[in-house]
């Protein structure tokens, strides 16, 4: 009986009809809002719907191709860029280990001794605490002004005309961050800021440095090659990712700075060329974000590429349990943390209907459960998490290029079907 059980399930599960979900996804290639995309919607155990559409160009051969012919198609072992799913998969990961290990309480100042110093004790940022960065309420503008790429900041590779993604501005970078002024007071106000991410960034990577949680050895030497002050806290930050996150859960093609041997393996992002971006180029397997790019490639905000296949592994650490986490953990850095400010949780969104910012607008659908974890990266990628559901979905697509024409409304409007379709499948 218990056999005839699981057969009865087994065949229920795969005679579900997924083809809304096809024409959903195949019908953003045909409106042009992305070259291509793969889909994925799983459990602990189950991969329920896994499909990969298109090709990496509209039908130019991209910069690098390999072995893998003029136009690559997707597939879920093609590698993308991140964006700011490097804020969740990466940041506010290593957060919530540090936590974890008592290393770091969410309370404390980053003006501490133990993270940034009594040097970013300045402008009025001396209580910014890493809860207030976590929630994006730390009081920072939106973005680094002037950007780190821009002439007026003035990093060595500005002046060149295909600047290097190189660690060679870093320092100034760190410099700014400390000097850094705020727009809005600590905790007072909502705005999503990728300087939240890039300040913490620093301050977790220098906890991983003091209290020795990675080899010197497993230290990227080009990294430290451009100095060892406080800014390298930066390379401390991607090795403790890059071992004991990444390889420990066996996620092998995922980190920052892909090495240029698996670049053909990378989605191309916008054609920079003529002056486009900073780089001046078609980013393929180097970050599109240009002020991850000014820092070298390791930032908190962006720089992290990963595959869907490596996402699933991600995911199913995350939300069921594995070495990676403590339940606990899990369940406070993925739960709502002030309803009357914002739908935001420590480092995630949350697909809260009535509150400001509402899952980056129900990037998840309109019909997914309020307490679902998300958040979407400007590359046109989007992790979803329905605890209620118990079941994840990946999109991952590159729909910048080769340029935002659609601007950000296409890709909203294929992630919101996605996920309506997704849940009329398999609940919310």
């Amino acid at each position: 009986m218990a056999l005839l059980l699981f057969l009865l399930c087994l065949t229920t599960t795969w005679a579900q009809d997924w083809s809304p979900v096809d024409q959903i996804l195949q019908n953003g290639i045909t409106t042009q809002v992305y070259p291509g995309c793969v889909a994925i919607v799983a459990d602990a155990k189950t991969i329920y719907y896994s499909k990969s559409f298109g090709n990496y160009t509209y039908g130019i051969t991209p910069p690098y191709t390999c072995a893998l012919g003029s136009n690559p198609p997707m597939t879920a072992d093609t590698r993308f860029d991140m964006a700011s799913l490097t804020k969740v998969v990466g940041t506010t990961v290593v957060a919530a280990k540090l936590y974890e290990m008592g290393f770091l309480p969410l309370d404390t100042p980053l003006s501490d001794p133990s993270l940034l110093g009594p040097n970013y004790n300045n402008n009025g940022k001396g209580t910014i605490t890493v809860r207030n960065c976590l929630l994006h309420n730390a009081g920072f503008p939106s973005d680094p002004s002037p950007s780190y790429n821009s002439q007026q900041f003035g990093c060595p590779e500005t002046s060149q005309q295909y600047p290097q993604e190189v660690f060679s501005c870093r320092s100034m970078i760190f410099q700014s961050v400390l000097n850094q002024k705020l727009q809005n007071p600590v905790g007072a106000v909502y705005l999503y800021s990728d300087l939240s991410m890039i300040t913490l960034m620093f301050a977790v990577g220098n906890v991983v440095r003091n209290k020795g949680l990675v080899a010197a050895s497993d230290v990227r030497s080009d990294c430290l090659a451009a100095g060892t002050g406080p800014d390298a806290a930066a390379c401390y930050f991607e090795a403790y990712l890059r071992v004991s996150v990444y390889g420990a859960l066996g996620m092998n093609k995922t980190g920052h700075l892909p090495d240029q041997s698996v670049w053909c393996e990378c989605a191309p992002a916008e054609n920079g060329t003529n002056g486009a971006l900073y780089m001046n180029i078609v980013p393929q397997g180097q970050v599109s974000d240009q002020n991850a790019y000014a820092l070298g490639g390791i930032a908190g905000h962006a720089g992290l590429f990963s595959t869907p296949n490596d996402l699933v592994t991600f995911l199913r650490a995350y939300m069921y349990g594995s070495n990676l986490l403590q339940p606990s953990t899990v369940q406070l850095f993925i739960k709502e943390y002030n309803q009357t400010q914002s739908s935001r949780a420590l480092g995630w969104d949350t697909n809260d209907p009535t509150v400001n910012d509402q899952g980056t607008n129900f990037s998840c659908g309109d019909l997914m459960s309020p307490l679902t974890f998300m958040h979407t990266g400007y590359t046109g990628t989007l992790l979803c998490g329905t605890p209620t559901g118990n079941y994840f979905t990946i999109l991952m697509t590159n729909r910048v290029y080769p340029t935002d024409s659609t601007g950000s409304t296409g890709i909203h409007a294929v992630r919101q079907a996605f996920g309506d379709a997704v849940v009329g499948i398999m609940g919310p």
